[in-house]
């Protein structure tokens, strides 16, 4: 080995990471509030908020998620996250806002400890973070409403996603929540 090469290496601070990832949940949390009440766009546009969530929380463990990945990890939350983000189909603010903020801030949370444990098949050990998770954003509402970054998007909202086009061709994530 020549003395004279530089070896780069990089710390990794755990800590870091977390404020990273849970400051991304809590604007996609915020942003879920905003968007949601959009007539018709609105839980298309939730989704696809939800899907830019996971692929940004996926860049900050350092894994590459797709939005093709990203959607079937949405599907394999199963009854945790489709059916909540049905009940955003219900045309009321005062249901959807705190439905929205509380499902997106719930899935943040558990693609973070997902991400952090290895990504393993099996989801079920996450519901109970999902569901500390929920009763938490649903408990301070309030703090995700006011968030003064509720308004950015988190990525380009007018594309045209593969999450987009999932729900409008009937693919598995609608096909779900039809259910």
């Amino acid at each position: 080995m020549d003395m004279n090469q530089e070896t780069k290496v990089t710390v990794i601070d755990d800590r870091l990471r977390q404020e990273e990832a849970e400051t991304l949940c809590r604007w996609a949390a915020a942003r879920a509030g905003v968007i949601v009440v959009a007539p018709l766009l609105g839980t298309m546009a939730l989704i696809a908020n939800d899907v830019y969530l996971v692929i940004k929380l996926g860049s900050v463990y350092e894994e590459e998620i797709g939005e093709k990945a990203a959607v079937s990890l949405l599907s394999s939350l199963g009854a945790y996250f489709v059916g909540s983000t049905l009940t955003t189909l219900i045309p009321f603010a005062p249901l959807q806002i705190p439905v929205a903020v509380g499902t997106t801030y719930a899935l943040g949370r558990v693609v973070t400890e997902w991400l952090k444990a290895g990504k393993p098949a099996d989801l079920s050990p996450f519901k109970t973070v999902y569901d500390d998770a929920l009763r938490e954003a649903k408990k301070n509402i309030e703090l995700f409403k006011n968030d003064p970054k509720k308004d950015e998007p988190l990525g380009d909202e007018s594309k045209n996603t593969i999450c987009d086009q999932t729900i409008m061709n009937g693919g598995p994530l609608c096909t779900r929540t039809m259910m």
